[in-house]
């Protein structure tokens, strides 16, 4: 059975392949131990030993009492008590590799690593514009709207961001109905075009329909599908590819503020949205040529298997009320993680977005405000491969821990007190983008290192669907503390603050499974 959208996206970081879901399902029993301090071989004798019970009349003789001793010894002394739960786990997995109903993947070859570099370029495009969202506000408050408050201005940003995330979840779902042209065709029309529109707005709403709305959807229209279309090919491979393609998000956050940087003060703010609007063009048009999937193959395998219809088409509604289950907030722990990733997203879109604001605030150019930008995304590249490298042998938990604590440290003992010196601003711009993109990163793997299997695509979705309303809130209350006599000392201190309940959270989820035992969890 192949995973659907909402999964693939859910091991957006890493590209989990079904090898670690698989190692997964046994970790819970790892958990477990921790929790519980029992160990695996314990359940195992438990469970063989009630077997033996429910088999043995009541009127046994005492040689067959002694024969169920015996045998429950040698039950015992049969059970290594060394055995990995998840290196039984994946050497179940590769007995599965043979079995004709699992699914096969071309594992490379040139329409693969073709869709790779259409998910490249696409991420180049589309999340590179959620990480220079930055540039296009600071210029708008100083120039085209410095007549509107900044909280108005505020729900431009704030509504492309809630957009981009939470219709995900949608276009994840039309992905797996209809397949990646069809998603992403109109979604990169509708991403082009509203970037010109974006480029003839000169009022509040008109930047709301064009940027916040039509450039917000369009996005969340490539986002899922140029992430699963890769779990289509690669299996084994896909934590390669994935890394491939992914860190295209922090280089388009790297190339288009300097974009914005080299050409406001000669052609203007229009002109630079109509050529970033045909630098997409160009390479929309190659992801569109590029961009494929085994849908319909995928479909009739999975039908074959479970022996239903290949002809008829999943219901979207269905998928879509299936995509968010509220009941798993019951689980404390889950509900933990949801109070952790909602804080640190509320915190970081705050950050990124206003970064440059803050930056011309101080008395610096609008050149440096946009470099800091480009220092913040440039340190992301980094960010999203060394703490999820580090991970495998640390712990996710302990990872985003610690990048989470290094986010709120450096916000408190390095842009708040120091912000108005460029060396110690720069300094902060670039462990703040490397702590951000390292909780980007680990926040799906350790939604995944919680959840079953089955239930990875539908948890991230649940806790996506409370972090895109906190995306929407974020920037309108941030706005409106720059109004205030704290001006934008008080918005970074407030980032801060949230950056600061969300350690705490993601510290008590830690806490929940491993207690203050020092182990890799």
């Amino acid at each position: 059975m192949y995973p659907s959208a909402s999964s693939t996206v859910a091991s957006i970081a890493l590209g989990t392949d079904k090898r670690e879901e698989v190692a997964f399902s046994s970790g819970e029993i790892e958990l477990d131990h921790l929790q519980h301090g029992r160990s695996s071989a314990f359940f195992k004798l438990k469970r063989n030993l009630n077997n033996l019970k429910s088999k043995t009349p009541r009127s046994l003789s005492h040689d067959n009492e002694t024969h169920r001793e015996n045998s429950f010894n040698t039950i015992n002394s049969n059970v290594d008590a060394s055995e990995s739960p998840i290196k039984s786990a994946i050497e179940d997995d590769n007995e599965n590799e043979n079995d004709p109903t699992e699914l096969k993947y071309p594992e490379g070859g040139w329409k693969a690593y073709s869709v790779v570099l259409a998910s490249l370029l696409g991420m180049v495009s589309s999340f590179g514009l959620m990480n220079s969202t930055g540039a296009i506000e600071s210029y708008l408050e100083k120039n085209t709207l410095k007549t509107t408050s900044t909280t108005t201005i505020s729900w431009i940003f704030a509504l492309f961001s809630f957009l981009t995330f939470g219709g995900s979840m949608v276009s994840g779902v039309l992905f797996d109905t209809y397949g990646a042209k069809r998603v992403v065709i109109p979604g990169s029309i509708m991403l082009v075009g509203g970037l010109m529109a974006t480029a003839s707005s000169t009022t509040t709403w008109q930047f709301i329909l064009s940027f916040g709305i039509c450039c917000g959807t369009a996005s969340s229209m490539l986002l899922a599908p140029l992430v699963s279309c890769i779990g289509h090919f690669f299996n084994k491979k896909r934590g390669l590819a994935l890394g491939i393609a992914m860190p295209g998000a922090s280089l388009g956050g790297v190339i288009w503020p300097q974009v914005c940087r080299s050409l406001y003060g000669k052609i203007g703010f229009p002109w630079t949205m109509r050529v970033i609007g045909f630098c997409f063009l160009g390479c929309l048009g190659v992801v569109c040529l590029l961009v494929d999937d085994r849908t319909e193959e995928i479909r009739k395998h999975n039908a074959a298997v479970e022996g239903t219809d290949p002809t008829v088409r999943p219901s979207v509604w269905k998928q879509l009320r299936t995509s968010v289950d509220f009941h798993t907030l019951k689980d404390k722990t889950f509900m933990s993680l949801v109070l952790a990733l909602f804080f640190n997203e509320f915190s970081l879109i705050l950050s990124l977005t206003y970064i440059p604001s803050y930056a011309i605030s101080k008395g610096y150019s609008e050149s440096i405000s946009l470099t800091a930008l480009t220092a913040v995304n440039g340190a992301g590249i980094l960010g999203r491969y060394v703490p999820s490298h580090l991970s495998d042998s640390w712990g996710k938990f302990n990872m985003i821990s610690l990048m989470s604590c290094m986010m709120t440290l450096v916000i408190f003992v390095l842009w708040l007190p120091f912000g108005y010196n460029i060396g110690a601003f720069f300094t902060f711009c670039v462990f703040f983008g490397f702590s951000v993109a390292g909780t980007l990163s680990l926040s799906p793997l350790c939604t995944s290192a919680i959840s079953k299997p089955r239930d990875m695509g539908k948890r991230y979705g649940t806790a996506y669907f409370f972090v895109s309303f906190g995306n929407l809130m974020s920037l309108p209350i941030g706005s409106a503390i720059t109004q205030t006599p704290a001006g934008y000392n008080g918005m970074a201190a407030f980032a801060g603050g949230t950056s600061a309940v969300a350690t705490i959270s993601f510290l008590y989820t830690r806490y929940r499974l491993a207690g203050l035992k020092k182990v890799k969890i």
